[in-house]
């Protein structure tokens, strides 16, 4: 029997093993058994280490690529590049894929979703993906999720071969993509059941697959998340992703900056504008992430005397120590931009002659793409 709630194999012998719970509960609840770890994330707002490996993830999915199925990949609208799994085409096959552009609620209508679109679909055009649609969706506020299940069966009447047949439809995507969200949206609008999957800020609260009914002979298959390491959330704690996660509609901060400018985004980013004229940035990132402008000749400086304290995250030396070796990319801006940060949001830049320099973990993905403004 698994828990309703990670789906990991539910055992009442270890304590320190996962899936723990006790025998008397496992008697009384039955199938509807959370166990001891999703227990304290969902009552106790407890924080867990993600305990599967990639290569524990890649071994899980590999039987995709076996079977006759549709994928659902969910990405983060203020992650995009990287929501998408590496090497995902070899594990599932040439199954078809519905992209789901998730959290589009938090965007300010000047975003033109659009631009987004058809990023996505050059995405996944370089990783191999069988894209079969793109769908702009918010799990949170249920918006488009019928558009999504409208989707689903509109393909798997193309794939069966008898009426009688059963395709199953897998949710993969990053951890905190908003998987297991989307899956308890549905099952509010379709399922008699109580139990909900567990949800979290933190990464990886999904641990195996988990068969979730939804209409007569119809799942979805909710699965782990993969843990990027080209995103910042896979190096910080729970309490700093409740800084970088936005919960509310996005407002942009914009600054008119001269040349010989820097901005800090919290203590993970560093952005000099050392050449150009009539500058205007706009961030799009959380509400609740501190940006900090000062002159470039003073930031080595302010980020010495502050991290931690005025730029955070980081919000501890743990932290710190993870994210400490900066790498520097330098761009030429000629047209209206913006520049994507892995698990940070994107910078909207405009001007003349543009010339920049960003500093971040050595590991973070920064994307520098025509505007989706």
């Amino acid at each position: 029997m698994k828990c309703c709630g990670c789906g990991v194999k539910l055992q009442s012998i270890d304590k320190s093993l996962p899936g723990f719970i006790e025998s008397s509960i496992l008697s009384s609840l039955g199938e509807e058994s959370y166990c001891s770890r999703c227990y304290n994330i969902i009552h106790y707002g407890k924080h867990f280490d993600p305990i599967l490996s990639n290569k524990d993830y890649y071994n899980k999915i590999d039987i995709i690529k076996d079977t006759k199925s549709i994928i659902l990949l969910i990405v983060d609208v203020l992650n995009i590049e990287s929501s998408f799994i590496p090497n995902m085409d070899k594990h599932i096959g040439n199954n078809p894929v519905i992209i789901c552009v998730n959290k589009i609620d938090i965007l300010p209508k000047d975003v033109h979703l659009h631009n987004i679109e058809q990023y996505i679909r050059h995405l996944s055009s370089i990783n191999n993906i069988n894209l079969s649609s793109v769908v702009m969706m918010s799990s949170l506020k249920n918006k488009n999720i019928d558009l999504v299940l409208n989707k689903i069966e509109k393909l798997k009447s193309k794939i069966s071969l008898s009426n009688k047949e059963v395709i199953d439809t897998y949710v993969l995507g990053c951890a905190s993509t908003g998987k297991s969200t989307f899956i308890n949206t549905v099952k509010k609008m379709y399922s008699q059941s109580k139990t909900m999957l567990t949800t979290s800020s933190q990464y990886q609260t999904t641990l195996d697959f988990i068969k979730v009914p939804y209409l007569d002979k119809e799942f979805l298959i909710d699965t782990p998340g993969f843990i990027n390491y080209s995103s910042y959330g896979a190096y910080l704690s729970y309490e700093s992703q409740e800084i970088l996660s936005p919960k509310s509609y996005i407002k942009p901060r914009t600054y008119q900056l001269n040349s010989d400018q820097t901005i800090f985004l919290g203590g993970l980013a560093r952005v000099d504008f050392f050449e150009g004229e009539k500058i205007n940035v706009s961030f799009y990132v959380s509400n609740k992430l501190y940006l900090h402008r000062t002159k470039t000749l003073n930031a080595t400086d302010c980020y010495s005397k502050n991290v931690k304290t005025l730029l955070m995250p980081p919000i501890n030396d743990i932290e710190l120590e993870k994210i400490n070796n900066f790498k520097e990319e330098i761009y030429n801006i000629s047209n209206s931009s913006d520049l994507f940060i892995s698990g940070l949001g994107f910078i909207h830049i405009t001007g003349i002659n543009i010339k920049i320099k960003v500093y971040v973990a050595k590991d973070i993905k920064i994307s520098l793409i025509d505007t989706i403004i």
